[in-house]
């Protein structure tokens, strides 16, 4: 599998998903699956928690770069903790279709917390016919088409016996956030960078 955004510092495209989101404008996307039967939280948490060593980015959070010198950078998360990834919630009777559209309107509605990685899953039980839901949403900047794709071939497998074992997770330790201080060097020189490269073109 192809690794998800092996760029530390934001491109200028995924930048623009970060800048332009207001309030009421989330740049956000996301997707609701209905699956049979009920599906149990505490095994789903530790499912996605088993999974993400293969997708490096969902433990990285958004850091802007002081006085706008650069654009964000990815920063692993010293505070991230699957479970405020993955939620619960529940319907109540009759748990038919409609209020579960209503229900995942409601959560596209709202930007996604700038204080942890951008994406969120909701576990929707209580629907009609014994089954269950599952509401997805990702910032923009986070995922495009083909690692979009990608994330739902690790975290989703249609077979009876899954291909994907958990992953080893004995490498997760990151180091702490990054103070505005060492942000703004790092981005003053990313920006002279660019600038030499920009000369050397012309």
């Amino acid at each position: 599998m192809t690794p998800i955004g092996q760029s530390r510092r934001l491109s200028t495209q995924d930048s623009a998903f970060f800048y332009f989101e207001k309030a009421r404008a989330p740049m956000s996307i996301g997707a609701v699956a209905i699956f049979e039967g009920e599906i149990p939280y505490e095994r789903l948490v530790q499912h996605f928690g088993s999974r993400m060593p293969l997708v490096p980015r969902y433990r990285q959070r958004i850091m802007p770069a002081p006085l706008g010198l650069a654009h964000p950078t990815w920063e692993p998360d010293p505070e991230f903790n699957i479970y405020n990834h993955v939620r619960w919630v529940r319907l109540p009777a009759p748990g038919s279709d409609q209020q579960l559209s209503e229900l995942a309107g409601e959560l596209f509605s709202n930007p996604l917390s700038r204080r942890k990685p951008p994406w969120e899953v909701h576990l929707v039980e209580g629907l009609s016919e014994g089954r269950s839901a599952i509401v997805a949403k990702v910032h923009h900047c986070l995922v495009d088409g083909v690692s979009g794709v990608e994330l739902l071939m690790v975290t989703f497998d249609i077979t009876p016996n899954p291909s994907l074992a958990p992953v080893a997770d004995d490498e997760w330790n990151p180091k702490p956030l990054p103070g505005r201080a060492v942000r703004l060097v790092d981005a003053a020189f990313d920006r002279l960078g660019r600038l030499a490269r920009t000369a050397g073109d012309v």
